[in-house]
C-alpha cells in the first residue's frame, strides 16, 4: 500500500510542475504585452516627430519600460524576482531638492541663517551624509512692523543648484531684505559630527555678490530673488526687479557675469490687482524649472492669472544659454484636463525647434459618478501637449491599464477610516522624461 501511495504521488508532482512551468511561460510571454498606446486627441502625430520620450509604469512586482520615438510606441515588461518597493522621489513645495546624481538637499532657515542636510539615496530610502551652513549679512524690515516672522520670495530649496560635485545656494529673499546677499558655494562636513576643530574650512565661499540696497520709499530693495538653477555648467539667477523678470548667467568658479535676459512686463501675483495694468497677467513666485539635457536651454513655467479675457493659466519662458542668455520663446498655454495630482503627479517640459513639448498627468475630479471617494485612487490620465507660437497643435493621451487597479476601492465608504493604499499594489508612472 505504501508503494502504491508513493507511485501515486509522482503524477501529482509532475502535474504540479507542469502548472508551475506553464505559469512561468505565460508570465514570460506577457513581458512584451503590457498595454500602452498613444491616442491622438487633437492634431497630427507628426508634431512629436522631433522628440523621444519614455518612462516606466510599475508597481511592486513588475515594471513596464516604454519609449515613444517619432510617434511609435515600444514597451518591455520586467517581472521582479522579489517584491521591489523602490523609492520614488516626488518634489513638494518646501521639501527636499533632488539632483540628478541621486542626492537630496533640505534647507532650514532662521531669519538670516540657513542650515543644509545632504542625503544619499540607498535602495528605497535616503541616508543623511553631510551638513552645511551659511549666515547672510542682511536685515529684514517687515512692511507691517511684525517682529516674529519673515517673508521670503520663495521656499528656501529654490535657491539650491548643483554643478558637478559642488552645491551652490542663494537665499530666495523678498524685497523687504536689505544688506548683502550672494551666491555661495557650500562646504559640507560629515553629518552628525560638526565642523570639527577648524570650522573655517567649512565656511561657504561667496561666488557672486548680490547687493540689496534700500531703493524704495518703504525701505525695501525692490528685488525679489526667486531662485537659482544650473544650466550646462553655469549658474542662472532668477530675480524680479521693478516688475521685470531677469535671468543672469554666472561662471560658477569666478562669478563672472556671462549674460543677461529679461521679460519686460512681469507682475508677481502678490501685487494688488488695482496696481495691475489693464489686461496684464500676474505670475506666481513658485515656478517650475526644466533643463534640457542635450542643449543649454532653461524652461521656466509660471502659473498665470490674467485680468483680461485671454484663456490661459500657464506661461512658459524658454531661455537659450548658448551665447550669453537670450529669451528664445514665450508660450501662453491653457493646461486644465483635471485636478492636480499632488501625490503621484508627473510633469516634464522641453523646448525644441520652435515648439514647446509638455507631458503632464492629471487626476479625475470627484463627481456624482465617481466610484471611489479617495483622491489617491481616482483615475489618472497622462497627456502629451505640443505648442507652437502659443497654439496647441497636438494633444495625445497615454492609454494604459493602470486605472484598473482601482477596482478594489470601488464603492468603499469614505468615512470608514481609509484603506491600505500601497504602491506595491497600485501601478504608477515613474521616471518620465523627454529627450
Amino acid at each position: 500500500m505504501d508503494r502504491i501511495k508513493k507511485h501515486a504521488a509522482i503524477p501529482a508532482l509532475v502535474a504540479a510542475l507542469v502548472i508551475v512551468i506553464a505559469f512561468g511561460v505565460n508570465a514570460y510571454g506577457l513581458k512584451d504585452k503590457g498595454m500602452i498606446e498613444l491616442k491622438d486627441l487633437q492634431g497630427n502625430r507628426e508634431a512629436i516627430a522631433d522628440i523621444k520620450f519614455g518612462g516606466e509604469l510599475r508597481d511592486g512586482v513588475h515594471r513596464m519600460a516604454f519609449d515613444i520615438d517619432r510617434g511609435k510606441v515600444s514597451a518591455n515588461t520586467e517581472l521582479f524576482r522579489q517584491p521591489n518597493n523602490s523609492y520614488v522621489y516626488r518634489y513638494a513645495f518646501g521639501g527636499s531638492k533632488r539632483t540628478e546624481d541621486g542626492m537630496e538637499y533640505s534647507v532650514e532657515n532662521y531669519t538670516s541663517t540657513y542650515k543644509f542636510t545632504s542625503r544619499k539615496l540607498k535602495y528605497w530610502y535616503t541616508i543623511p551624509v553631510g551638513n552645511a551652513e551659511v549666515t547672510l549679512p542682511v536685515a529684514y524690515h517687515d512692511p507691517e512692523g511684525r517682529a516674529d516672522s519673515i517673508t521670503l520670495a520663495n521656499s528656501p530649496e529654490y535657491g539650491l543648484a548643483k554643478i558637478g560635485d559642488k552645491v551652490y545656494f542663494t537665499a530666495p529673499l523678498s524685497s523687504y531684505f536689505t544688506g548683502s546677499s550672494g551666491i555661495y558655494e557650500l562646504k559640507f562636513y560629515d553629518w552628525g559630527f560638526g565642523p570639527g576643530a577648524n570650522p573655517k574650512v567649512y565656511d561657504p565661499r561667496k561666488v557672486v555678490d548680490i547687493p540689496l540696497e534700500a531703493k524704495k520709499p518703504d525701505g525695501s530693495s525692490g528685488m525679489e530673488i526667486l531662485g537659482l538653477e544650473a544650466v550646462n555648467g553655469r549658474l542662472a539667477l532668477i530675480t524680479v526687479e521693478n516688475n521685470k523678470l531677469y535671468i543672469r548667467s554666472y561662471d560658477n568658479e569666478t562669478g563672472e557675469l556671462l549674460g543677461e535676459a529679461s521679460v519686460q512686463v512681469f507682475f508677481l501675483s502678490g501685487k494688488p490687482d488695482s496696481q495691475l495694468p489693464a489686461g496684464a497677467a500676474a505670475y506666481s513666485e513658485g515656478y517650475e524649472a526644466y533643463i534640457d539635457r542635450d542643449r543649454p536651454i532653461l524652461t521656466l513655467s509660471f502659473r498665470t492669472v490674467s485680468s483680461g479675457e485671454e484663456r490661459r493659466n500657464t506661461t512658459v519662458f524658454s531661455f537659450d544659454f548658448t551665447d550669453g542668455v537670450n529669451l528664445a520663446d514665450t508660450t501662453y498655454a491653457f493646461l486644465n484636463d483635471g485636478e492636480e495630482d499632488t501625490y503621484s503627479g508627473i510633469k516634464d517640459m522641453i523646448y525644441r525647434n520652435g515648439k514647446l513639448y509638455v507631458i503632464k498627468s492629471w487626476r479625475e475630479p470627484e463627481n456624482e459618478h465617481s466610484r471611489t471617494r479617495y483622491e489617491v485612487a481616482r483615475p489618472k490620465h497622462m497627456y502629451v501637449y505640443v505648442y507652437e507660437h502659443s497654439k496647441l497643435i497636438y494633444k495625445g493621451e497615454l492609454m494604459t491599464e493602470m486605472n484598473d487597479d482601482n477596482i478594489r476601492t470601488y464603492n468603499l465608504y469614505s468615512g470608514m477610516g481609509g484603506f491600505g493604499y500601497d504602491q506595491m499594489d497600485y501601478r504608477y508612472f515613474a521616471n518620465i522624461a523627454i529627450e
